[in-house]
């Protein structure tokens, strides 16, 4: 919402709802925009906690590499897995740290400088406008019996007026510029917080693509894998059979008859 200047030069009535209205606005998205950024300083925090467990993961992966050296299928997965996962960790800390830099810092500093200027103007602006409306009163009051103080009275309240309408210019002034800067930091501190999430899936997504062909053939290794396995299993159950069947034989020639069984 913009003031008039037209209007704050007569202090009309309009003016004056204009301005309140203005006012409570500004303490309105003060208290909003202070939320955000507490709320998108425990987002961060989380964020690099969660960055912090998956650097530890990807640590657990790359050891077991190590450990699985002789078995090169096993290590290829670990190696490649790991590089990919630490790279999306990094796009993940490009992401927070974005969101220090557009949303938590960008309008903490608005919020900081514009917002409080605008208070300590509007303070000054509230005593000079009680100054012209104290002599507004001394002026009405004035006897006029007694000319020179309503001389007196009338140039106090000439001066004042002046004062006030500066002062009033360029606080409305300053209303109009925060309200069109309040506009372009919010929507850029957004706009920016939403460019480093498309970055983070897009760039994900590319690498994850890279690396598709390389899952799909693994995947394919091992359902064959799978086919073997069982096969190999079933093999060794059959051979475990026959041998258990063997010793079972051996054993019943080996046992000596008794004299109770001799014929």
């Amino acid at each position: 919402m913009t003031v008039d200047f037209e209007e704050c030069v007569k202090d009309s009535p309009r003016f004056r709802a204009n301005i309140d209205e203005v006012e409570t606005e500004v303490v309105e998205i003060e208290a909003k925009l202070d939320k955000l950024v507490k709320l998108c300083s425990g987002m961060i925090e989380a964020g690099k906690a969660y960055v912090s467990a998956n650097k530890l993961f990807v640590n657990g992966i790359r050891d077991l590499s190590q450990q699985c050296k002789k078995d090169e299928m096993i290590s290829e997965c670990l190696e490649k897995c790991g590089e990919s996962l630490q790279e999306i960790v990094n796009y993940h800390m490009i992401l927070f740290d974005q969101a220090q830099r557009s949303v938590k810092q960008q309008l903490h500093n608005f919020v900081k400088e514009d917002v409080r200027k605008f208070k300590e103007t509007k303070k000054h602006f509230d005593r000079m406008r009680e100054d012209m409306e104290i002599a507004q009163v001394k002026n009405a009051q004035a006897p006029r019996n007694k000319p020179h103080e309503v001389e007196e009275a009338t140039g106090t309240l000439s001066i004042t007026r002046k004062c006030f309408r500066h002062l009033a210019l360029d606080y409305v002034l300053q209303i109009n510029v925060l309200q069109a800067k309040k506009k372009f930091e919010i929507l850029d501190a957004m706009l920016s917080f939403m460019h480093a999430q498309y970055s983070l899936f897009q760039q994900g997504y590319n690498l994850l693509d890279e690396i598709d062909p390389y899952m799909k053939k693994l995947a394919a290794e091992l359902d064959q894998l799978v086919i073997d396995s069982a096969m190999e299993k079933r093999d060794m159950e059959h051979k475990h059979a026959i041998i258990q069947q063997r010793i079972t034989r051996q054993g019943a020639l080996d046992t000596p008859l008794t004299p109770g069984h001799c014929q």
